[in-house]
């Protein structure tokens, strides 16, 4: 399904997903989405393997007392092959000047793959309700 502006309007799953944060000043937050928007964002998804991409910001109102960073990506992967292949290595060889740029106002990134336990694949949506041990229900 497509939205209006183009974009894909559903989200496919994979069973694997890359975490990735970065903080950057408020002041550089033009040079690095521009980067990740235009050019890191399609890039990726032009790799086998790679399902889908969200980006979040931080909320202001949270604040960062929880020791993560502002921007934050998931990468949604079938597996992490995509990480392994030479598609991956070929575009970590290519620095583009947009991409330097971007790199230079990273002040802090943090990355974790994740590989998914339960359920075995897809997401969990069982919406039958929660029964307690004293009888009552929650939900359905």
């Amino acid at each position: 399904m497509t939205s209006s502006n183009g974009l894909r309007a559903n989200q496919e799953i994979g069973t694997t997903v890359l975490v990735v944060m970065m903080e950057v000043d408020e002041a550089d937050d033009a040079v690095f989405n521009k980067w990740y928007n235009e050019e890191h964002l399609p890039e990726r998804m032009s790799i086998p393997g790679y399902v889908s991409a969200r980006r979040f910001m931080l909320d202001p109102e949270d604040g960062q007392a929880n020791g993560v960073m502002r921007y934050l990506c998931i990468w949604e992967l079938g597996n992490d092959s995509p990480l392994q292949s030479q598609f991956y290595k070929d575009q970590n060889a290519k620095p583009t000047p947009t991409k330097e740029a971007a790199n230079g106002v990273i002040k802090q990134r943090a990355r974790g793959l994740y590989r998914q336990i339960f359920p075995a694949s897809g997401g969990y949506n069982d919406r039958i309700g929660y029964t307690y041990p004293d009888g009552s229900r929650i939900g359905a």
